[in-house]
């Protein structure tokens, strides 16, 4: 008896039956906009929850709960611009606060005083984070960021096993508990503890929610979706300024911020579950309820024989995109055979991936530091720190829309390499500008951030590009755990504004101007047939010198059509 090959589900079949961007679509993508909104405001928080305000020693004899930050006594009893010391009291005199009553030697701090005329209380009040302490203050953004790449990894694989619903039910919760329980804790390192699962939460909506929408959605609208997440990010980061301006508590701000990821679990019975993911699971009967849900609401009707699963075979990997890797190779998804493991030692071997991957690797990891970085930043700008901190997440929706227009036209390569020296030139010269003309180094610390924030959702799709089909998930997926680790890096760059104000604006300069010169080195994708292989990979681009900026020429004969293109293939 001869057997019959049954025929693989094509999704895009299944779209052009729904409609790629109908009514549920739109539905479904609109909500999960939330989950983007939402952990964006807990990201960058720590601009204001761990705010360096100024300090000084408390001082025997004149302190008491009545006394400021600013009093007439500090002139005689603190060491002119020691926040860490305090003239020492002759003869432990105990009843008078008189220049006369101080010596010319200094003890180290028992107690401090802190400025509050900003914000009542932030952690560095709580947990006095001073002197010799003041590093760990930092160390509570990359925590966060640590949780982020921790939670990239383990939500991304527990949705991929259990499913999307379950991976956001666990992500909000996550995000939710940590951020409310952060608040509680009189140990700093519980409260740490907190923010790492803060952190793995909020990344874990990130991801999921994206996926989950996105796996409903025909190809040719996944890059404008994912250019409208970015906005919503952006919004939800400012969202976090004009909630900043009327609660000047850390606590009740961090519990603003977080408390909303609670609404979340609700996606368990908003939102379907993937068809795409139970396809892959088996699960055929109720993949088809929500194909024939879907159509309902959009209007349509789907042929009979894509609702018979007697005719599929499904395989595992068919159509079904890992969450644990990235977004972007949901932006040019590509099916893909599952033969062996691949690793990213494997695009390290060959010469070509070699220097292509470090390249990106490098790249990903700076634009993730420079990006938290200036947002981390943008409250050492001088003037208004709440209308600075706001204007710098804003930046990105204007960003978005000038990448959407030009990273097509222009191509990849010169997109990428351009915004980078925006940035980088930008954020330099601010570094240079003489001190008082703060106006100046915030429209350019603005702009530095434009750049930035248009080459990281460029380079989102520049990578699916770069490594071949095959590797294509574990590339990509490397990629954004370099981004992490230039996340975690981030509060402390921002941090060194302590040491010299333009110090972390010159090294984001720096970092971004050495991205845009190695961007040279990467081969153009737009109009040219993209590297199925390994071996592909290293005879692709070779017909292009490093300053040819511009494929269409040498490339579009190569290239069988747009879709291709579009699809990644």
């Amino acid at each position: 008896m001869t057997e019959t090959r049954q025929s693989p589900i094509d999704f895009e079949i299944i779209n052009d039956s729904l409609g790629h961007f109908g009514k549920f679509q739109k539905y479904v993508f609109g909500i999960s906009c939330l989950g983007y909104f939402i952990p964006a405001m807990s990201v960058i928080s720590m601009t204001f929850t761990d705010n360096p305000v100024k300090y000084r020693c408390a001082v025997p004899n004149c302190d008491d709960n009545s006394t400021n930050y600013m009093e007439i006594f500090t002139e005689w009893a603190i060491p002119d611009g020691d926040q860490c010391h305090v003239w020492t009291i002759k003869n432990n005199i105990t009843d008078q606060c008189q220049p006369d009553v101080f010596s010319n030697t200094t003890t180290s701090c028992s107690q401090w005083v802190y400025d509050t005329s900003l914000f009542s209380a932030t952690t560095v009040t709580q947990y006095d984070l001073t002197c010799e302490k003041a590093w760990l203050r930092p160390l509570a953004g990359s925590m966060y960021m640590t949780g982020m790449l921790v939670g990239a990894i383990v939500i991304g694989d527990l949705a991929d096993r259990f499913g999307r619903k379950i991976g956001i039910l666990v992500s909000a919760l996550l995000l939710g508990t940590g951020g409310v329980l952060s608040t509680v804790p009189s140990n700093y390192y519980i409260f740490l503890l907190m923010r790492f699962f803060s952190g793995a939460g909020g990344n874990g909506l990130l991801l999921v929610t994206f996926v989950l929408a996105v796996e409903l959605i025909g190809a040719k609208w996944r890059t404008f979706c994912g250019i409208i997440t970015h906005i919503s990010f952006s919004l939800g980061g400012a969202m976090t300024g004009v909630l900043a301006i009327f609660i000047r508590d850390w606590r009740w701000l961090q519990v603003a911020v977080t408390a909303p990821a609670f609404l979340l679990t609700s996606y368990t019975w908003l939102m379907p579950e993937s068809v795409r993911w139970l396809v892959a699971q088996g699960r055929k009967d109720e993949a088809n309820k929500i194909i024939e849900r879907v159509a309902r609401v959009n209007n349509v009707e789907v042929p009979r024989h894509i609702l018979d699963v007697h005719n599929v075979e499904v395989r595992p990997v068919d159509g079904t995109l890992s969450v644990s890797c990235s977004r972007s190779e949901l932006v040019n998804e590509t099916r893909q055979e599952a033969k062996i493991k691949k690793t990213v030692i494997d695009l390290l071997r060959t010469p070509i991936m070699r220097m292509r991957s470090i390249n990106m690797f490098f790249c990903w990891c700076v634009c993730s530091l420079v990006y938290y970085g200036l947002s981390s930043n943008s409250g050492s700008l001088g003037g208004n720190i709440f209308v600075n901190f706001i204007a710098t997440m804003l930046v990105d929706i204007p960003a978005c829309i000038f990448t959407f227009v030009v990273h097509d036209r222009l191509g990849r390569k010169a997109s990428l390499s351009f915004t980078f020296l925006l940035g980088g030139i930008s954020c330099l010269v601010s570094g240079f500008v003489p001190e008082g003309n703060y106006l100046l180094v915030v429209v350019l610390s603005l702009l530095g951030k434009f750049g930035i924030s248009a080459a990281f959702v460029i380079i989102y799709i520049y990578s699916a590009e770069i490594f071949p089909t095959e590797y294509r998930s574990v590339g990509v997926g490397a990629c954004s755990m370099c981004s992490r680790l230039g996340g975690i890096l981030a509060p402390f760059i921002a941090s060194l504004v302590d040491i010299y104000q333009p110090l972390p604006l010159l090294i984001f300069g720096v970092l971004a101007l050495v991205c845009s010169c190695l961007t040279v080195f990467l081969p153009e994708t737009v109009g040219c047939e993209l590297p199925q292989t390994l071996q592909e990979s290293e005879a692709f681009g070779s017909d292009q010198s490093i300053w040819y900026f511009t494929c269409f020429s040498s490339c579009q004969k190569e290239s069988t059509s747009e879709e291709n293109t579009a699809a990644g293939v």
